[in-house]
């Protein structure tokens, strides 16, 4: 009975973590362009804590946006949020470890992925604003 109610538990936990609507996945896309900003911040400093904090939340957002696409089988989508989210996450090790000069061609792979997937996967419309595709 443990086992079936653990399992439970990290069922929904992981169904509750993916977006559920684009409404959802707005909000957490978001929360991309304030992190960068304060990620760019960061880098800038040289405050390993800061941008382990901004890459983490970069990276969290990218695993949504992957698990989001997954559902509507948009593989290009997917692949974008994979590359980067593990730009993201290299980022974060190399701020940790100090290894300022490397973390340019990291964010590369977070920046290229965002125009590439709005272009694709996103509709400008007539009265403003944006919708997913």
């Amino acid at each position: 009975m443990k086992l079936f109610l653990v399992l439970l538990i990290t069922a929904f936990a992981a169904f509750a973590a993916v977006p559920q609507t684009e409404q959802d996945y707005e909000a957490a896309m978001k929360k991309v362009l304030p992190a960068q900003g304060s990620l760019k911040k960061g880098i800038e400093a040289k405050d390993a804590a800061a941008v382990k904090k901004d890459a983490a939340v970069l990276e969290a957002v990218f695993k949504l946006s992957e698990d989001f696409w997954k559902g509507r089988k948009a593989q290009d989508a997917v692949d974008w949020s994979i590359q980067a989210k593990q730009g993201a996450a290299e980022i974060g090790k190399l701020a940790g470890e100090g290894a300022w000069d490397k973390i340019p061609d990291a964010q590369k792979k977070v920046g290229a992925t965002c125009m590439a997937c709005h272009t694709a996967h996103r509709e400008k419309l007539p009265e403003g604003g944006y919708k997913i595709k």
